[in-house]
C-alpha cells in the first residue's frame, strides 16, 4: 500500500528528485538534510515547493510538488512517517545511520537508494543499538532516476529527470520484507522488483562498472577542462567500453560464484551508449575532479567490495584492482584501507554461503 507520508534525507539530486515525485502522488513529504549541509534545501524552506520536470518520454508525474515539512531536525522529519528514503552518496551513509539509530519507530520502511550495503550496514547499526526490530530495511540496486536539480537552465527550486529507469531492484534484510517493501513502493515506482538479497542489490549497482574506466581513462582531458566535455558522448571510445566490460565481467563473475543474479547489460557496450539519447543530455558532462563521487563512492564502496568477495570465491578482479588502486594514486587515498573490507561488512571469517545466509537473515 501506498505511503501517506514519508521522509527524504538528503540535499542532493536524487534526494530532491524522490520528494517531488512522492509529493507528486499525494504523500506528505518531509525533506530532511543535516545542519552543517542546509544551503542545499533552504530555498525549500521558504517556499516549500519542488517543479519537477521531465525529459523525452518521461512517463512520471511533473509539475509543481508542494511538500509537508523542509526541516534539519530530524526528529521532527521522522514524525510519523511511514517510508523512509535514505539517498546520500555511500561515504555520508553511517553518519546517517547512526543518526537514525534510536529513533526509528516499529512499523517503518527505510529504503537505501541507492545501496551500496546500505542496508545490511543500517541492519547491523540498528542490532547492535538494540531497538527498531521491526523496521523494515531495504535498498535499490540502482537510483530511481538519472536526475538533476538547480539546472542553471532551469534555475533553482527545480529538479529534472534525464532519464527513467525500466526496471529497479529492491531486496531487504531480512529477505522475508522483500515483498512488503515492493507493494509500498509499486504505486509510485511500478518498475520496482524483488531481487534475491542485498549482496545482489549491492554488487548489482552498474555505476561501479562504468564510472571508473570512464573516468581514469579519460583523466587527462578531464583535469584539462575541468570535466567541461560530454564525457559519455566523447570519452566512451571503443577501448573505453571494453575496459568497462571487463570490470562487468568481474563482477558478475563474483555475483554467480555467490549464487546470486544481477541486472547486467548485454550486446555491444559501446553501441549502446553511442545509441542512447540520454548520452547526449546537457547534464552528462564529466566530474570536475578526480575527488569526484563517480571514484570517491564507486571505489571505495563499490569495486572495493567486488574485490574483496572474489578473493573469498577465488575470482580473480585485476581490473577492479586497478581502478582501485589507480584512483588511490591520483587522489591520494589508500581505498583499500578506506573502503568496504569484510571486517566492516561484518563478513570476517564467513563463508559465501554463510554472507547470503546472514544477509537474508
Amino acid at each position: 500500500m501506498k505511503p501517506t507520508k514519508a521522509a527524504v534525507i538528503g540535499g542532493g539530486n536524487s534526494a530532491l528528485t524522490m520528494a517531488a515525485d512522492l509529493a507528486l502522488h499525494d504523500v506528505a513529504v518531509h525533506l530532511f538534510e543535516f545542519p552543517e549541509y542546509a544551503d542545499s534545501v533552504a530555498p525549500f524552506m521558504e517556499t516549500g515547493m519542488i517543479e519537477k520536470y521531465g525529459s523525452y518520454g518521461t512517463r512520471g508525474r511533473t509539475g509543481q510538488a508542494r511538500l509537508a515539512l523542509v526541516t534539519t531536525d530530524l526528529d521532527a522529519a521522522l514524525a510519523g512517517v511511514e517510508l523512509i528514503v535514505v539517498a546520500v552518496p555511500a561515504y555520508a551513509h553511517m553518519a546517517v545511520f547512526e543518526a537514525l539509530a534510536g529513533r526509528l519507530t516499529d512499523g517503518q520502511t527505510v529504503v537505501i537508494s541507492p545501496g551500496n550495503w546500505g542496508a545490511w550496514r543500517l541492519r547491523r547499526v540498528l542490532d547492535e543499538s538494540g531497538g527498531a526490530a521491526n523496521v523494515r530495511v531495504a535498498e535499490t540496486d540502482v537510483c530511481f532516476h538519472i536526475c538533476r536539480a538547480n539546472e542553471p537552465f532551469l534555475g533553482p527550486s527545480r529538479v529534472r529527470v534525464v532519464l527513467e529507469r525500466s526496471r529497479i531492484r529492491v531486496a531487504a534484510t531480512p529477505t522475508r520484507d522483500t515483498e512488503a517493501v515492493v507493494r509500498q513502493l509499486a504505486p509510485i515506482y511500478p518498475e520496482v522488483v524483488a531481487a534475491d538479497n542485498v549482496v545482489a542489490t549491492s554488487l548489482g549497482n552498474d555505476n561501479i562498472i562504468g564510472h571508473g574506466p570512464l573516468v581514469l581513462m579519460n583523466t587527462g582531458w578531464l583535469e584539462y577542462t575541468a570535466g567541461d566535455f560530454m564525457i559519455y558522448r566523447d570519452g566512451l571510445t571503443p577501448s573505453v567500453a571494453k575496459a568497462i566490460d571487463a570490470v562487468r565481467d568481474e563482477r558478475d563473475a563474483v555475483a554467480a560464484a555467490f549464487g546470486l543474479e544481477v541486472a547486467t547489460a548485454t550486446g555491444d557496450t559501446y553501441e549502446s551508449y553511442r545509441n542512447a539519447r540520454w548520452v547526449r543530455d546537457p547534464c552528462e558532462t564529466g566530474p570536475p575532479a578526480l575527488t569526484h563521487r563517480y571514484l570517491s563512492e564507486d571505489m571505495p564502496y563499490g569495486l572495493v567490495p567486488v574485490a574483496v568477495l572474489g578473493g573469498l570465491v577465488d575470482i580473480p578482479t585485476p581490473c577492479c584492482h586497478a581502478m582501485v588502486t589507480l584512483s588511490g594514486i591520483a587522489n591520494e587515498v589508500d581505498y583499500w584501507t578506506e573502503g568496504l573490507s569484510l571486517e566492516r561488512l561484518g563478513f570476517t571469517g564467513l563463508s559465501p554461503r554463510d554472507i547470503v545466509a546472514t544477509t537474508a537473515g
